[in-house]
């Protein structure tokens, strides 16, 4: 086993103990990548039972078996179709010496039905088993923030993986073009590029659609003096990178070309404000104080940014009045943007991680103000 999931175990083991609870079940996909490697891609159970003292073991469908040894050491118990995997379940929770409800679940990604059903294997109300003290997903959540140094290098590696993209996509802008035929562009880019899939759902926006900060990609088709919005990402072994690029279809109209001016200052404000210690909310206050400046703080309309790693959206999120502070490891995006409605938007976003002294930017595509087509 990795030194990384070595240090991930004891930390919620660590927690158990805090909490008197004799063992944790993890059962929401994300944390159980973090935590093991695999990610169950069926609709089928699958379970990690971490004891407070002991090693932990993963109940998985007979039919994932060897993909799960491919990617983790664990000990697996297996269940077979037309077996009960909640029964093997509860043997396992008893082994562990939590037969009687001292149990931490990860209650954010645990369906009612399946919290049920774990407590009925035990013969227990669900009730016993919701204790709030001995939650998981805040514990587990919290602990994704930081990343070390093999998550980083994942990440990099995810946005090293769109400058490929964003230079098919500029190659094929012209008018006529659809917007999910430069989406197209993008994803087949990527994924020629060595990623794994796509991070989200690819935006490809154009002209007066691109002031829809989440606008839907269509069949759209471009014009002259249009820009073109583009905010996609790549995923790699489960991590993922997230970027927003704007350029216009010919010369750019007077004042999207002041706004794009405006929002790369921004983005470059709030940039130089991560550093350790920061509060969130001072790098958010970063990026709106210029745009607020330049007469469009009205059309600022979403936070600056967000926490990226095995989810698109995860903590911390760059938000006014957030005071949580940053720490090395934190990776965000900065992705201010300006929406002016029937005209278009300017939405300019890189992935920054925390480092010990200030930060480093791991998206590397150009900023400048670009015309193509």
């Amino acid at each position: 086993m990795r030194e990384s999931m070595i240090r991930r175990f004891e930390a919620v083991r660590q927690f158990l103990r805090e909490r008197g609870m004799a063992a944790g079940l993890v059962t929401g996909p994300i944390s159980m990548r973090y935590l093991t490697g695999w990610s169950n891609p069926s609709k089928r159970f699958a379970g990690l039972v971490i004891p407070a003292d002991g090693e932990p073991a993963l109940l998985v469908p007979a039919l994932e078996v060897e993909e799960v040894r491919s990617a983790s050491a664990l000990r697996l118990v297996a269940w077979q179709d037309g077996e009960d995997p909640f029964a093997a379940l509860s043997g396992m929770l008893r082994a562990a010496g939590a037969g009687e409800g001292r149990i931490a679940l990860e209650q954010a990604d645990l369906p009612v039905g399946q919290l049920r059903r774990i407590a009925g294997a035990l013969g227990l109300a669900p009730s016993v088993l919701l204790d709030a003290a001995a939650d998981l997903s805040p514990a587990l959540s919290a602990q994704r923030e930081s990343k070390d140094e093999d998550e980083i290098a994942l990440l990099q590696q995810a946005a090293d993986m769109l400058n490929p993209a964003l230079d098919a996509a500029l190659a094929a802008i012209r008018p006529g073009v659809t917007e999910r035929e430069i989406a197209r562009v993008l994803e087949e880019a990527m994924l020629a590029a060595g990623a794994d899939g796509v991070a989200f759902e690819t935006h490809v926006l154009f002209g007066p659609a691109s002031a829809l900060p989440h606008g839907s990609t269509g069949a759209r088709t471009l014009e002259p003096g249009h820009v073109v919005l583009m905010d996609f990402g790549a995923q790699l072994r489960g991590y993922r990178s997230d970027i927003t690029r704007t350029v216009c279809c010919g010369a750019w109209p007077d004042e999207l070309a002041r706004v794009y001016d405006v929002v790369l200052a921004a983005n470059q404000a709030a940039i130089a404000a991560v550093k350790p210690g920061v509060p969130l909310g001072d790098v958010d206050r970063a990026a709106r104080q210029v745009i607020e400046e330049a007469g469009y703080g009205a059309y600022f309309i979403h936070r600056t940014g967000h926490g990226l790693g095995l989810e698109i959206h995860e903590e911390p999120y760059v938000v006014a009045g957030n005071e949580k502070v940053l720490r090395p490891g934190h990776v965000i995006t900065i992705e201010p943007g300006v929406y002016l409605p029937g005209v278009g938007g300017v939405r300019i976003e890189d992935d920054v991680v925390v480092t010990e002294d200030g930060c480093r930017v791991l998206t590397s595509w150009t900023k400048e103000r670009l015309s193509a087509g």
